[in-house]
């Protein structure tokens, strides 16, 4: 067993890093050969870089010093375990290493110029002295350690900071210590050497790369890239916290998600072991006992949609096009051409089937050099107007879906874009291969950071954050927070977390991205400031959250005129209130209208029935095709609970009084008693049954006596109750003889709706409906002669609040509208 394994410089961060890395090569000899590739110690390489910079402006920032000190300082911990004599030789092996980087830095500062080898010996020092101080721990452990040489064992032509190893003559190279039998070798990673002997670089991401081409001179049986990451992951972890770690992906699933940006992996690293088929683990240096990922030639069938997910950003997109370029052989192929001879590497083509238009993506540093090149090689067309000049647009990042199983299950593109839609996310342009191992959209780089959560969410099944916004902290509005805080753990296990990101009223606010508690409200209140919807748009415009749902627990009109801005900001709307849907119909229409252009949903299940279902089963008859001929139902708690005492006898003025000490009424009983409230009800259920009705086209008659009115204070109102408890025992003693019983009914039929008191038979379904209960009976072409009937206690705060969360969880779980 050979096995090739590489540090990144996290893993070499100083000396116990170093000595966990001597930990790792121990373990790994107890299985078979060993040869390790160390980065620099992290930031060493940028240190060293930025001393260049500065030197070629004539300045000495202190880089040499600082660089040595680093150095030495490891030293001096290390002693205690390698012994003052080792550490001493280690400090000479060094010094060699300290001038070096000294002299060559006083010559660029004294010349303002830099030789590209004089570039590549700095940059290369921080893995030099590295491989130095890790040869000596492994020394002092009694690991005899052979060292390679990257200059001798790595041969390389042509650019001195871009070179390309030659694998072949690498073979050559290392054959010597291949065949010998030795059981350890050690080489600095990141450089190789020309054919004159001199350091030449590999690039940045080198150390991958280093390794791998070692792993293929060496013909190893693997190749370990240890860092300080648990593995590769679906999504890059700090934009995606609920990333999921890959067990596996092949080898051009891993080129294609690093060449789209993913940290873990140079692009060029897996070049060299794909064609001989070395397996490559990426391994997490301060967890071994994690098994990582694997990267192989065929890996297992992915278990979601796609493999990963990633954001390349900081890209520019550059567009040719005109009206000289259709049929005209060779124009991309002079575009790659005058690229590729400034040296900028492209992310990602797409190009007009009218052959109009060819446009481009590249790194935003290669943005200058890139129009500048095409501007020169089509100088003359522009000149002609056959071609226009090159448009430039910046900020915009790459999102790529990345599988190899994508293309055989179909719809992943229309899912893909049909997420970003979903969140509000213009695309720019879009690219898939022929290969449809990956899709890739082209967007500003603000939507690629705000939309990788939910894209992710949307594949792998992870973590749905929905942002929630709660205006109103009334009765209703403080249950819906008490049952919020209950129910939270356990939608989150469900994969849905409810984050409370603002609580309103109507003079103040509070708000936090991150989520604020919903038992602490109160107290975020206090400290918060004055509310507007506006503020909230523009909070919710600059941060277009995955799912974002505005909860509204208040009864205000002017709230409901703002419902269209709430979702043209992208918001879904939970309404309480009813005060949408049975307003004006010219609001109520030019909201749906806004729901269906901008994909928004409007959930309100406690307009009619507060905590008992009434528009889902509604909704649900409906989306099936049935024929609703007629709609009947005791839509007030209130009134079910007057009635059913006025049934048993109880005087009208007792049983009104009951009823507000039971808390069923507002504070002026005549509000319920008047049956608007019912009206409106009743006006909601005509509406969705596609009746173009305003709330004065539903009839509707007071369950007041007769001549009771509502003139006066309440004071002399309830003085005047009594007047009238005759005739109303009278009407219900009447009813009773003829097997009838009085109810508060809502009647929605197509050709029309009324509210009042309806005797009704003492076998029809809402005759036993009293005591505070509603129901509904919906009469259908498939629910006839026996109606479809719901029942129950609707009513209060407690379980409205229960209706509302239920028709958030709606939206978050993509469940009826």
């Amino acid at each position: 067993m050979l096995r090739v394994m590489k540090f990144g410089g996290t893993s070499v961060a100083g000396a116990a890093r170093l000595q966990a890395v001597a930990d790792r090569t121990e373990e790994a000899l107890r299985e078979g050969r060993v040869a390790l590739v160390v980065s620099a110690m992290a930031g060493e390489t940028d240190r060293l870089l930025g001393g260049l910079a500065a030197a070629i402006e004539g300045r000495d920032d202190g880089t040499a010093e600082a660089f040595a000190a680093r150095h030495r300082d490891e030293c001096v911990l290390l002693e205690g375990a390698l012994g003052a004599a080792r550490t001493e030789a280690m400090r000479a092996s060094l010094q060699p290493v300290f001038d070096e980087v000294a002299a060559h830095l006083a010559g660029v500062k004294l010349l303002r110029a830099c030789p590209a080898e004089t570039h590549a010996a700095v940059a290369s020092a921080g893995e030099r002295a590295c491989a130095l101080v890790l040869a000596a721990i492994l020394e002092a452990r009694g690991l005899a350690c052979t060292a390679l040489d990257p200059r001798r064992v790595l041969p390389c032509e042509g650019d001195p900071l871009e070179a390309q190893a030659d694998v072949a003559a690498a073979k050559e190279r290392v054959r010597a210590w291949r065949d010998s039998g030795g059981a350890l070798a050690l080489m600095p990673g990141f450089y190789g050497g020309d054919a004159s002997g001199r350091i030449v670089l590999l690039g940045r991401g080198g150390s991958d790369l280093s390794a791998a081409l070692l792993a293929a001179a060496l013909e190893a049986d693997a190749l370990d890239i240890w860092t300080d990451v648990a593995g590769v992951f679906t999504a890059d972890p700090r934009w995606v916290p609920e990333a999921l770690r890959l067990d596996a992906l092949s080898y051009d699933e891993a080129m294609e998600l690093a060449h789209f940006g993913a940290k873990v992996l140079h692009p060029r690293t897996l070049a060299p072991v794909r064609i001989p088929g070395i397996p490559v683990r990426v391994r997490h240096t301060f967890a071994p006992a994690d098994p990582g990922t694997r990267i192989v030639r065929e890996a297992p069938p992915a278990p979601h949609l796609a493999r990963g997910l990633t954001l390349l950003r900081d890209v520019s997109f550059l567009t040719l096009t005109g009206p000289g370029m259709p049929g005209v052989p060779g124009v991309a192929a002079r575009a790659f051409g005058a690229l590729a001879a400034r040296r900028v590497n492209v992310v990602l083509i797409t190009q007009a089937s009218s052959e109009c238009t060819l446009s481009i993506c590249v790194r935003s540093a290669d943005a200058p050099a890139a129009v500048a090149s095409l501007a020169a090689e089509f100088r003359a067309e522009v000149l002609a107007q056959l071609v226009e000049p090159v448009e430039r647009l910046d900020g915009l990042a790459v999102l790529s879906l990345v599988g190899d199983g994508m293309r055989a299950r179909p719809g992943v593109a229309a899912a893909l874009f049909g997420a970003l839609g979903d969140l509000g996310c213009n695309v720019v342009a879009i690219a898939q291969g022929s290969s449809e191992r990956s899709i890739s959209a082209v967007v500003t780089e603000s939507d690629g950071l705000r939309a990788l959560p939910g894209v992710h969410a949307r594949f792998f099944d992870t973590l749905l954050r929905v942002d929630v916004h709660l205006a109103g902290l009334g009765l209703v509005g403080r249950q819906w927070l008490a049952q919020l805080e209950r129910s939270r753990a356990r939608w989150r296990e469900r994969g849905v977390e409810l984050r409370l990101c603002s609580v309103a009223t109507s003079k103040r606010w509070a708000t936090d991205a991150r989520g604020l508690a919903p038992d602490a409200a109160d107290d975020a209140l206090a400290a918060g400031g004055a509310w507007s919807v506006d503020a909230l748009l523009a909070q919710v415009r600059e941060r277009r959250p995955a799912v974002g749902v505005f909860v509204d627990c208040t009864s205000s009109d002017e709230l409901a005129d703002r419902y269209g801005d709430l979702v043209e900001a992208g918001l879904h709307v939970v309404a309480a209130s009813k005060r949408l849907n049975s307003g004006p119909l010219p609001r109520y229409r030019a909201l749906r209208e806004k729901l269906q252009r901008h994909r928004r949903r409007f959930q309100y299940e406690t307009n009619v029935g507060a905590g008992l279902p009434v528009i889902g089963p509604l909704h649900d008859l409906l989306a099936g095709g049935d024929e609703v001929l007629r709609v009947e139902g005791v839509l007030s708690g209130t009134l079910s609970f007057v009635y059913g005492l006025l049934e048993e006898g109880v005087p009208l003025t007792e049983a009104v009084r009951r009823a507000r000490e039971a808390g069923f009424t507002e504070p002026d009983p005549r509000v319920d008693l008047s049956g608007l409230d019912v009206a409106r009800k009743a006006l909601v259920l005509a509406r969705e049954l596609g009746a173009p009705f305003e709330l004065e086209d539903v009839a509707l008659e007071s369950a007041l006596p007769a001549g009771c009115g509502t003139d006066g204070t309440l004071e002399e109102w309830w003085d005047r109750l009594p007047e009238f408890e005759g005739a109303v025992a009278a009407t219900v003693e009447a009813h009773r003889a003829e097997g009838r019983v009085l109810r508060f009914v809502a009647v929605v039929e197509p050709s029309g709706c009324r509210v009042g008191p309806v005797a009704v038979d003492r076998s029809h379904p809402l005759a036993a409906v009293r005591g505070g209960e509603n129901a509904i009976s919906i009469t259908s072409a498939a629910y006839s002669p026996r109606p479809l009937v719901v029942r129950g206690y609707g009513a209060g705060a407690e379980v409205t609040a229960a209706g509302v969360l239920a028709d958030v969880l709606r939206i978050a779980t993509g469940g009826r509208s």
